[in-house]
């Protein structure tokens, strides 16, 4: 696996973004992956070690913007036009399977961005949030498949507020994740989130994981999942 570390710079921001490359022969899948709120991407480097493993690029941004969800969302699409665009990273992806996976507010911005992107492959939201009902009107623009994976409800997931999202897709699976609590789809956590959120556990981190890990590879033409899980 490689790992670059590159600023872009785009009309909705500037920002960081870690690129994992996969050791497959390019091109390979595409996966932008988002944070929640007041999170980063270091928050969801398990997940961008753990796609590259699986042979799916992933390009883990810090989004730009604190609590402006649709600029994230535009964010999200310029990054991904700019990927599959540029000379130095368009001929490692396959810009026919590129797929969003987000989680808390960054299941919102990319599904904001999902619902503006007709080719995307698939959306992931792991326990994603609405927002002034932003998500729930943007909803039914989404023509790609949808899976997503919910907590329990508590105060850090907005009491569940996501089923409005849930109700409002075209092509939707949804699972709830039993005894799960919200920051076990971050990866990885931290103490703090933990003491706002609840304590992550093994098995709830697990099943986040291998249902992500199986409806990416899926929607993306990859085989059924390989290997084992990347550490914490």
């Amino acid at each position: 696996m490689e790992i670059q570390t590159i600023r872009f710079k785009l009309p909705a921001g500037s920002s960081v973004v870690d690129l994992y490359w996969p050791e497959e022969a390019a091109p390979t899948p595409l996966v932008i992956v988002a944070h929640g709120f007041a999170r980063s991407r270091r928050n969801m480097a398990g997940w961008g070690e753990h796609l590259a493993a699986q042979g799916i690029a992933a390009a883990v941004p810090d989004l730009p913007a604190w609590s402006n969800h649709p600029r994230n969302g535009r964010f999200i699409s310029q990054l991904k036009a700019t990927l599959c665009s540029e000379e130095t990273t368009m001929h490692r992806i396959d810009d026919k399977r590129v797929g969003f996976l987000g989680f808390s507010a960054g299941g919102l911005a990319s599904l904001l961005s999902a619902a503006t992107n007709p080719t995307t492959a698939i959306w992931v939201g792991l326990d994603p949030v609405d927002w002034k009902a932003a998500g729930t009107k943007a909803a039914p623009a989404v023509e790609c498949r949808a899976l997503v994976l919910t907590a329990e409800p508590s105060a850090c997931n907005s009491h569940g507020n996501a089923s409005s999202i849930i109700a409002a897709l075209p092509h939707c699976e949804h699972v709830q994740i039993p005894g799960a609590v919200h920051v076990d789809a971050e990866w990885p956590t931290d103490w703090l989130a933990e003491v706002a959120c609840g304590r992550s556990s093994p098995t709830p981190r697990s099943e986040f994981r291998q249902r992500a890990t199986a409806a990416l590879r899926e929607s993306l033409g990859l085989q059924p999942a390989i290997g084992s899980e990347s550490p914490d």
